[in-house]
């Protein structure tokens, strides 16, 4: 009697069943492991979703979601496909269409979520001719290990696009959890790939059904999907943290630090002086005659030259200089290691330059002035103090317009008087 011919598709590896039985049967079981993934991603997308519900503002958090939740609908058809006896060429095929679409739509989220524009010829040309391709194949019944090559090789190329940008985001915010997100995704992708590559030298078994490889593939998706849905919440959580720094730092209108910040600026520069023996000057400035630009061309016009005020003074600071709104049309500068004659030069270099260019606004051009006064943290170790006298100052100079007052000229003016 002849002997049975060999397996046409040998299994490569030490087959399952050489684990023992309780890691065989009830943990490293494809069902179980399914399973597992199932409840992990419908966990994570359901945490995406609530960060959506409490965070309506970012682009890109509901596409994470929806891309999430589409990845268990894979394996929920798998599990389905399993327990209901369906095909396995079918099921496969259903379960691949809805990975793709959960990586590619994930692949949207992270470019809208960062601000990056999504490569054209991969979203509008790769994925949908994939998409077709893969259902060609179906259609014509081709065998599933092709499919199972197109998809994996798709996972690589989407993931690598969603960490390629999340690695070229430029925003210091999330930089740490935009790396958090994009290396678990990138590893998998690599994972999977690797998986096609190694099948096809034949080193491992890639076909349908619990082999290694596939474990290998589905506890890795488990671990990792883990890890870059935490790392985009963090995104999240992160730039959130953010917007309420900035909200509670700096000046809704006009985009420069508020009051509060400039105290805490003036705070630790008067305690620097102490450790340090250096001095520092402020620039207290208030727009002349704003109440008349109110009333005769709008509040809204008001707006637009506070607003270009601060941008252009900012614009001709140094570096180390600061500008804060400290109320109304009256804005705060931070000189930090200034003498008070250097500070008066600024305050003069910046009141001409201002006072020879014209605001652009929807009624015709403005040309305005302000006048500032200038104080020297020698004169006191208070903050409250320090702006009182650069507030003498500026009232003094608001006598005249236009100009720049020191403390040396409030005890002039008052010997005077």
């Amino acid at each position: 009697m002849n002997p049975p011919p060999p397996p046409i598709n040998p299994p490569v590896g030490p087959p399952l069943e050489s684990l023992p039985d309780v890691l065989r049967n009830e943990i490293f079981s494809m069902p179980t492991l399914t399973l597992i993934v199932i409840v992990t991603l419908l966990m994570q997308s359901s945490l995406i979703i609530f960060s959506t519900a409490v965070i309506k503002t970012y682009k890109g958090v509901r596409e994470a979601a929806l891309a999430t939740f589409l990845i268990a609908m894979g394996f929920v058809v798998i599990r389905v496909g399993n327990m209901s006896q369906i095909e396995q060429r079918d099921s496969g095929f259903i379960s691949n269409l809805f990975i793709m679409a959960g990586f590619a739509l994930f692949y949207l989220a992270v470019c809208r979520f960062v601000g990056e524009g999504c490569n054209r010829w991969l979203t509008f040309g790769f994925v949908p001719l994939v998409f077709l391709v893969l259902t060609i194949a179906w259609s014509f019944r081709i065998a599933e290990l092709p499919m199972i090559y197109i998809s994996a090789t798709t996972t690589f190329v989407l993931n690598l696009a969603s960490a390629y940008n999340l690695y070229r985001s430029d925003t210091r915010r999330y930089r740490l959890a935009a790396a958090l997100t994009g290396i678990p995704l990138f590893t998998y992708g690599l994972i999977a790939f690797s998986r096609m590559v190694l099948g096809y030298f034949k080193l491992i078994s890639i076909t349908p059904g619990p082999t290694y490889s596939a474990i290998v593939d589905v506890f890795a998706l488990f671990v990792f999907s883990y890890l870059w849905s935490s790392g985009f919440v963090l995104m999240i959580s992160q730039r959130l943290q953010g917007d309420l720094n900035d909200l509670a730092m700096n000046d809704a209108l006009t985009r420069v630090h508020n009051r509060r910040a400039m105290q805490d600026m003036l705070d630790f520069e008067m305690q620097r002086i102490d450790e340090d023996l250096r001095e520092f000057s402020i620039i207290l400035l208030d727009v002349d005659h704003f109440k008349k630009v109110n009333d005769t061309h709008g509040h809204t016009v008001g707006d637009l030259v506070l607003q270009w005020l601060a941008s252009t003074l900012q614009s001709k600071l140094r570096v180390q200089d600061v500008i804060a709104r400290w109320g109304g049309e009256e804005f705060l500068i931070l000189l930090p290691d200034t003498t008070l004659e250097t500070g008066l030069e600024i305050g003069e270099r910046l009141r001409s330059e201002i006072a020879t260019e014209k605001v652009a606004t929807e009624t015709g051009e403005l040309r305005i002035t302000f006048s500032a006064g200038v104080a020297n943290s020698n004169k006191t170790r208070e903050v409250g103090e320090l702006c009182k006298i650069a507030d003498k100052a500026l009232y003094l100079a608001k006598q005249t317009r236009n100009t720049i007052a020191s403390d040396k000229d409030v005890l002039e003016a008052e010997k005077g008087a």
